[in-house]
């Protein structure tokens, strides 16, 4: 099989209702290691037009949530991609379509919270404090740092 004739290596595409069990199954294998916090299907189908999902050849490797945090800001929230399709660039992808998500939606920033500040950087976020969030999370926050990004200026569209 020649480069050109290989299924593609996945494709990102907006969450359905039907994902839920999928997504939740991609979140609780980040959920003991303290990455990610325990989401319901309840929640991912309520909010289902929040979720992004990598799919390869018709299962979903990968996730990722959109949140409102201010009306300008927004969270990468509950980013998760399979073990063994890490690698393949579908969490970049997922951020990518978030962001696109995000700039459609009216956001002019997006940030995450997380201990991967590394693979963060790569995309072009940067360690930045965000004061409300700073006093919210400052006892109980397990993560290293809060990294933001840019996006341009807010048309509060949602």
């Amino acid at each position: 099989m020649t480069r050109s004739d290989a299924p593609p290596r996945f494709a990102v595409r907006r969450a359905t209702t039907a994902d839920a069990a999928a997504i939740v199954a991609l979140i609780e294998l980040n959920v003991p290691s303290g990455e990610l916090l325990p989401r319901s299907a309840d929640f991912v189908q309520l909010h289902a037009d929040h979720f992004l999902v990598a799919e390869r050849e018709g299962r979903v490797i990968g996730c990722v949530h959109l949140d409102e945090y201010a009306p300008s800001l927004a969270e990468v929230r509950s980013l998760a991609v399979v073990p063994e399709a890490q690698g393949l660039g579908a969490g970049a992808g997922l951020v990518d379509a978030l962001e696109r998500l995000a700039r459609v939606r009216g956001y002019a920033t997006v940030f995450a919270v997380s201990n991967s500040g590394e693979f963060f950087r790569r995309l072009g976020y940067e360690e930045r404090h965000i004061p409300e969030l700073d006093r919210e999370r400052s006892s109980v926050s397990r993560y290293k740092g809060v990294h933001a990004k840019d996006l341009g200026p807010a048309s509060h569209r949602r």
